[in-house]
């Protein structure tokens, strides 16, 4: 019998470079905790570059997962919640780590428990909830979205966007399209927009509002219902609601002219009121 040699784990996923991570195919994996350096501080990650910790950390959990089920064949794993939350009232400092536990509910179902750590203190909790779809069952349900051809240039410039005043505690926000150039190594050939990447379009803008450097995440979730494809204008309404003096809530529902594909709930906390 001839074996088939072992796969890296970072072949088992739907995602590739640029999209992938340097160094990915690096890591190793244990069955129970594994902790990643990150190579980064806190900072590298403020305002609306925190999606850019969540891309990371979504990715990290895909990989240990793909660990854990322990098979030589290619799965996709889709986020289908994703909840983080500051726990932390210090200041980070250093480089930040990544503390990552997977659970498998089955070979169709996910779980990472992920924390956030400089060298003193737990900074974020997160959990991801995973769909896990093998190669054939990807290719069927997301036909609609495939095109051949090799990977794009990766276009790192956010698609445009504008503003549309509605109330005191309501605005739109209308993102134009992305482009397969900016998914380049997401899900190869199916053109699906990365959740990070609208998280970050409307952080931006929300931080917009917030021209002080007082105002920093305190937690955040997403919920997303459908895939979102490239050459697509979105539009983004956000509902806002002040929990506290120092808290203030939005809630952000995605949608095009035609569907709604999930929503984003973000709370921000001004660092200087009580």
């Amino acid at each position: 019998m001839i074996l088939k040699p072992q796969k890296n784990i970072a072949e088992l996923i739907g995602e590739t470079p640029p999209y992938l991570f340097e160094n990915a195919d690096k890591i190793i994996f244990n069955q129970s905790d594994t902790e990643i350096p990150l190579y980064k501080s806190f900072q590298s990650f403020d305002k609306e570059n925190f999606t850019d910790l969540l891309k990371i950390l979504s990715t990290l959990g895909s990989l240990n997962l793909a660990n854990k089920l322990n098979s030589n064949e290619k799965n996709y794993f889709l986020g289908e919640k994703v909840r983080i939350r500051k726990i932390s009232y210090n200041q980070p400092s250093g480089s930040l780590s990544a503390k990552i536990t997977s659970q498998l509910e089955n070979i169709q179902k996910g779980r990472a428990l992920i924390e956030v750590v400089d060298e003193k203190t737990k900074i974020f909790q997160m959990e991801i909830d995973y769909f896990i779809i093998d190669e054939p069952s990807f290719k069927k349900i997301f036909d609609s979205h495939y095109s051949a051809g090799e990977n794009n240039p990766l276009t790192t410039v956010l698609p445009n966007s504008s503003f549309e005043y509605v109330s005191d505690d309501e605005f739109n926000i209308n993102i134009d399209v992305f482009t397969r150039n900016h998914c380049s190594g997401h899900f190869n050939n199916y053109e699906i927009v990365p959740a990070v990447f609208m998280g970050k379009c409307i952080l931006k803008n929300i931080f917009k509002t917030h021209p002080d450097s007082n105002t920093e995440i305190d937690n955040m979730e997403i919920f997303l219902n459908k895939a979102m494809p490239v050459n697509t204008a979105f539009k983004v309404n956000i509902k806002t609601q002040n929990l506290s003096k120092s808290l203030k809530k939005y809630k952000c529902t995605v949608s095009d002219s035609n569907n709604e594909y999930g929503h984003y709930f973000i709370t921000l906390k001004n660092l200087f009121l009580n």
